[in-house]
Formats: C-alpha cells, structure tokens, sequence
C-alpha cells in the first residue's frame, strides 16, 4: 500500500506543438540557416580589388607592388583597377586618391594628362599639425597696395585659390627662411596657374589656410 506521504511522481508529457518554446527553437534554426546563406552568397560575390596604402596624389607613379589587394564587394567591377590587369609603367595618378581608398580605373594615366602643377609656398610651421600629404588648402592673397599709401602696405586678403591639394611638406632651408617657417608644396590647376605666379613676381603675401577637419589625429 503507497506511503499516502510520499508525492505521486509526475508523468512526462509530450510537448505540444501549442508550446511556445518548440516555435521559438524553429525559428532560431530557420534564422540560422538563413543567415549562413547569407554569408555564403555574399563571400562568393566580393572580387579582388586594389586599394592604397598612402595618398596618391597627380604625377604619383602607381606601381601594384605600392597597392594592397583586398576582396570587396562593388556594384561595378569595371570602375576599378584590378590584379588581373596590367598597369603600364609610366602610369600616374591624375587625380588624387585618398589613403585606403580603392583605386578607379579613372584615376590612371599618364604625366601629359595631368593637370595641376606643383608650386611652393612659404607657411607658418605651426600649420604644419594641420597639413599632410593629400589635404585640402585655401590660398589667400594680400597684394601690394598699388597707390602705395597708407600705414599698411598691402591691400585687404582676398581668396587666390580654393581647396588645393597638398603634395609634400618640407622645412624651409632657404638662406632667409626663419626657424618658424615650412615650405608647403601645393596642386594648382593649370587654369589658375597664371593668377597664382602673378602673385608670387609681385611680391604678395599668400598665406596657406588649411580646410576644417584635418587637424593631426
């Protein structure tokens, strides 16, 4: 006769296909299914692409062997320059392609397509925190004051150039260069090329003026 203080033991019952858990586990299955497809697909659909380690700047040589391949995935595979093609040994940048970008078929060509020319200015080292190789720069200029009157001798500043590129920094060895200042050479288009020499024969003041948000990180 059974002990009436001993508590009957439980029958296991067969889980309902109503119990709430058996529907979330078919769903975590089918996501999990779901999403490893994802994976599989979207991997089979990257391709192998160059991109830069360091900013090409116009008249850089491009050399692959300067370039790391990664595997991307891009809507258009023609705009873009590839392993598997050729680059030709007097290839250049002609236009500027910035750090750990990939690089454009479009960006290719040759010195005598290039179209900006290299120009040296003067600046304040202090910039220099705000400056590197591929940066964006105003310049402005103070010409003499052509009456030549007044206390001050050269006119108000006026914009010259706008949003130049940065090719190389260097310090300022020249006989008259103080220990505060840095050569900055900068990208002209060839269109403005003339206003710019014009500034530089008539002794004006052009000041270098970096763009917001590059300050050194």
């Amino acid at each position: 006769m059974p002990d009436p203080s001993t508590p009957a033991a439980q029958r296991l019952r067969r889980p309902s296909w109503r119990d709430p858990r058996l529907g979330i586990g078919i769903l975590l299955v089918a996501l999990s299914v779901a999403l490893g497809s994802w994976a599989v697909t979207n991997a089979a659909d990257t391709v192998e692409v160059y991109r830069t380690t360091d900013a090409l700047s116009p008249g850089d040589r491009i050399d692959p062997a300067d370039l790391e391949v990664v595997r991307v995935h891009v809507p258009d595979i023609d705009l873009y320059l590839t392993p598997g093609e050729s680059v030709p040994d007097d290839a250049v940048a002609i236009r500027a392609v910035g750090p750990g970008e990939l690089v454009p078929g479009s960006a290719l060509g040759t010195e005598s397509q290039v179209e900006v020319r290299p120009i040296s200015l003067p600046t304040s080292a202090a910039l220099e925190a705000y400056l590197e190789k591929g940066s964006r720069v105003d310049l402005w200029v103070a010409l003499p004051d052509p009456d030549g009157v007044g206390v001050d001798p050269v006119g108000p500043a006026q914009l010259l150039v706008e949003g130049v590129e940065v090719w190389d920094i260097h310090e300022d060895t020249s006989l008259f260069a103080g220990t505060d200042q840095v050569q900055v050479q900068v990208l002209v288009d060839v269109a403005d090329l003339p206003d710019v020499l014009d500034a530089l024969s008539s002794g004006a003041e052009i000041t270098v003026v970096p763009l917001p948000g590059q300050a050194d990180s």
